[in-house]
């Protein structure tokens, strides 16, 4: 039987917020793992805000990070392929920090994360180690750039943005309602999925995901099987094979156990 990996992504499906996986969500993850499946991150999250998670989980095998934009090996601490913006993207952030003033920017490197502009809601909900320091001017950025973080209270506000970053140039997603990821046009979670799966030798069939946001949707619909936490917008919780209750209720518990079984299973039929 070929090998399978659990890719699951962090805000929304394994945690909320700035903690760390409940004990029985460790506990199932080290039953996956047990069956014979491999663990990794999916995440639109630097890897200085993956680390802590990676680490309570003994993640060992490559993650994708920065909502696609890098693989990551933790185990050896480093990058293992990225796909950053072109220089063009510099043109895009300076349109938006003239026409957006209320919207906060974040960029994402491999030299580290930086602040362009805050507000409320960033400071309230953004994940606390990629929102460190004072903010920075454009020209200080360090190049090249893997990923950018929107945020903003009106969601049609967020929307009106995407006319900055052309599609030609940046892929724009949703993570959540009040936080907009933008990476390359070249990549996204399901571009590194495969570019993961394709490193391990491992088919997309044998590729589990779970994760919670529109940018996850490409990816589990790529995957062999799918999950998707209850709260899910409607569209996401469509693309389940299996619905797990919320983060805040250890529902990727329920992911690693039915992974666990799912790998039993198949290795009956082969």
């Amino acid at each position: 039987m070929d090998r399978s990996v659990f890719l699951s992504d962090i805000d929304g499906t394994l945690v909320r917020g700035d903690v760390l996986p409940a004990p029985e969500v460790v506990q199932a993850a080290d039953v996956f793992r047990a069956a014979g499946g491999l663990l990794s991150l999916c995440t639109g999250r630097s890897e200085e805000g993956a680390r802590p998670v990676a680490e309570s989980l003994s993640v060992d095998t490559p993650c994708v990070l920065y909502g696609g934009a890098a693989l990551y090996d933790f185990s050896a601490d480093r990058f293992l392929w990225s796909v950053p913006f072109s220089p063009h993207i510099l043109d895009c952030m300076e349109r938006f920090l003239r026409e957006f003033p209320h919207l906060s920017l974040q960029v994402l490197t491999e030299q580290g994360s930086f602040v362009l502009r805050r507000n409320a809601l960033l400071n309230a909900k953004g994940v606390r180690v990629e929102n460190q320091g004072p903010e920075v001017p454009l020209s200080a950025l360090p190049i090249p750039i893997l990923k950018l973080v929107l945020c903003g209270e009106n969601r049609e506000e967020l929307e009106n943005c995407r006319r900055c970053f052309p599609p030609e140039l940046c892929c724009f997603t949703f993570s959540s309602r009040h936080f907009v990821d933008v990476v390359s046009g070249e990549t996204g979670k399901a571009r590194a999925m495969a570019e993961l799966a394709e490193r391990l030798e491992i088919p997309l069939s044998q590729c589990l995901c779970a994760g919670d946001g529109m940018s996850d949707l490409p990816m589990l619909k790529q995957a062999g099987v799918a999950y998707v936490p209850a709260n899910a917008p409607e569209k996401v919780r469509a693309a389940a094979d299996l619905v797990i209750p919320a983060a805040d209720s250890g529902g990727m518990a329920t992911a690693f156990l039915h992974g666990a079984r799912w790998i039993h299973e198949t290795m009956q039929h082969t």
